[in-house]
């Protein structure tokens, strides 16, 4: 007995049965459950998503990657130089050459070509479509049919004593089903291996 006041009172000692503190420990788990699910419906609705990374973007699944433009050929060029090169001096000239064929399946068109020389020591005089040292001979193809070969050279006056180190290539302009093209021939690494009066190692 506890006296306060004057008043007495029962002193609580009551410990509920194992049923009830079951029912009691059931009750509080489902009461924290539908608080939770009150305060997940109530969460906004208009939140805005997170911001996307700087990177670049992945293709979303199943989208088609962008293709480019298809080639009536496979495995390179059309146009490809054979082993075939030629070479003739006359005088400070020197006109060299490569033999070129259509390795595609379809009519290639020739168009222009040039010469490239990276290292200078030449100068481009003229050109053909022969080969090196053809007296009145031009072929001058406007068309290439699959397999067939032809020749391409270029006169040049020579600007250096020796041209031995000089690489020279040579680019070719064409056009075949309808789409242009050009590609880079790479003609000769050096002329080390061209006879010139005056040289050594030709």
């Amino acid at each position: 007995m506890v006296e306060q006041g004057g008043r007495d009172f029962p002193l609580l000692n009551w410990r509920p049965s194992r049923g009830a503190a079951i029912l009691l420990a059931v009750g509080l788990v489902v009461g924290l459950a539908g608080g939770y699910a009150a305060a997940y419906k109530q969460a906004p609705r208009n939140a805005s998503p997170p911001a996307a990374s700087s990177g670049s973007a992945s293709p979303a699944p199943g989208a088609a990657p962008a293709t480019g433009t298809a080639v009536p050929y496979l495995g390179g060029p059309a146009l490809t130089q054979d082993t075939g090169t030629c070479a003739v001096q006359s005088g400070r000239e020197l006109e060299l050459g490569v033999q070129v064929t259509n390795g595609s399946a379809a009519v290639i068109k020739l168009d222009q070509a040039h010469a490239v020389l990276p290292l200078g020591g030449l100068r481009a005089i003229s050109q053909r479509w022969a080969p090196c040292g053809a007296i009145g001979v031009d072929q001058d193809p406007a068309s290439l049919g699959p397999g067939d070969s032809t020749w391409f050279s270029v006169t040049f006056q020579v600007l250096v004593g020796c041209p031995g180190p000089l690489p020279v290539q040579f680019t070719v302009d064409y056009s075949t089903a309808g789409e242009s093209a050009a590609v880079r021939l790479p003609g000769f690494d050096d002329l080390g291996n061209v006879p010139y009066t005056g040289c050594t190692g030709g």
